[in-house]
């Protein structure tokens, strides 16, 4: 596959409340609309496990299948039709279930697939209505929220993470160990490869954020200027020390609080003992301080930043999902982020609960194709909810 890549059609089958559902959309900005519990932001979500195990909701995957389904597994599924720079692609994705779980199974072409098969191929990027609380969310939203940015363009970024954290939990359970003193060789190696990926992670979303600032645009006539960073010790030391150091002070630090993490049952010093902050440059105030409806333009205007940014980097198959993000923007915004995006030839999916924002006027109507579901002009065909 290349870098463009767009969805040509999408199947449903015993999806939530989809019992049948097909999508064929005409353009590259596609608004799904109709009134709450008609199935939007499910749509949504069966896109987004393409790249990912528990989608945009974050589900078990049980959770999935229509609660309707009266048969076997094998009739659930979703099917979509890609379209890249040189092929067409057809994608099946389906259920197995292994004792009391549920698994994936990809199918491209008609071939059984690997599940990481799309990895280098496909990103998917969403918002969601939480995103727009992001920071009066938890450190780990945050955190997350830049990781998506980052393994947008970088799919090595969230297996790095992945690998820290297993071996995060290794060097604590070895650590509930009464004599673990007598492992300390065994220590010695798996901190040395927390170090490493650490390192690696810490440095990826320090040099992502440099370019996020150098993007970021003014919000309101408030602010002159606002910056990103990551507040955790290495994130800081990083800025003025050179990495051997850091990475050997990590190191140090690990071993030296041994005894302290076997009884707290936690790793206290951290590649992710970190938070995302965002102050205005001149007062220093941070965003958590701000008004609600201040926060929610400066997490757009980080979106509208991330956006620029994928103009300077090598192209990647990218599809947005933005889900119910106009109820708390107004227009000149959503004009702005929509506008950019279909300049860069990003797919992009939105729900709403109305479609009528798009007015005959707005420079949007020439770009956009609207998808009615739950009312009889709905543009989707064999629709069954």
């Amino acid at each position: 596959m290349g870098s463009f890549i767009k969805i040509k059609n999408l199947r449903l089958k015993n999806y939530r409340n989809h019992k049948d559902i097909k999508v064929k959309p005409e353009k590259n900005i596609i608004v799904i609309y109709g009134k709450n519990g008609s199935g939007k932001t499910n749509i949504l979500e069966s896109i987004s496990l393409l790249d990912s195990t528990n989608g945009l909701r974050n589900v078990n995957l049980f959770e999935v299948v229509s609660d309707k389904l009266k048969g076997p597994i094998e009739l659930f599924g979703s099917n979509f039709e890609l379209e890249t720079e040189s092929s067409i692609v057809n994608v099946g994705l389906g259920l197995k279930k292994t004792n009391e779980n549920f698994t994936k199974i990809l199918n491209i072409n008609n071939s059984k697939a690997s599940k990481s098969a799309l990895k280098n191929e496909l990103s998917i990027f969403w918002v969601v209505p939480k995103m727009s609380y992001l920071f009066q969310n938890s450190s780990e939203d945050r955190r997350t929220f830049i990781d998506m940015m980052i393994n947008s363009i970088d799919k090595e970024h969230l297996e790095n993470i992945s690998k820290y954290l297993k071996f995060k939990k290794e060097r604590i359970k070895i650590l509930k160990r009464t004599n673990f003193e007598n492992d300390s060789a065994w220590l010695d190696t798996i901190e040395k490869k927390m170090c490493n990926f650490g390192m690696i992670i810490c440095d990826s979303r320090r040099t992502f954020l440099k370019s996020l600032n150098r993007k970021l645009n003014i919000i309101n006539n408030k602010i002159s200027k606002f910056l990103l960073e990551f507040n955790g010790t290495i994130d800081q030391l990083l800025k003025k020390e050179p990495a051997l150091h850091v990475e050997q002070f990590f190191l140090k630090s690990l071993k030296q609080n041994r005894f302290k993490d076997s009884i707290s049952g936690r790793t206290n010093f951290s590649a992710n003992k970190t938070d995302l902050i965002a102050y205005d440059e001149v007062t220093k105030k941070e965003a958590k301080n701000f008004s609600t409806g201040e926060q929610k333009l400066i997490v757009i205007s980080i979106i509208l930043s991330f956006i620029e940014h994928l103009q300077t980097v090598k192209k990647i198959g990218l599809i947005f999902l933005l889900d119910d993000v106009f109820s708390y923007l107004d227009k000149s915004y959503i004009i702005k982020l929509i506008t950019k995006l279909n300049e860069l030839s990003i797919q992009t999916w939105i729900t709403d609960v109305r479609g009528d924002f798009i007015e005959n006027d707005n420079p949007l109507s020439e770009i956009i194709h609207k998808i009615n579901i739950g009312d009889k002009g709905f543009k989707v065909q064999d629709i069954k909810i």
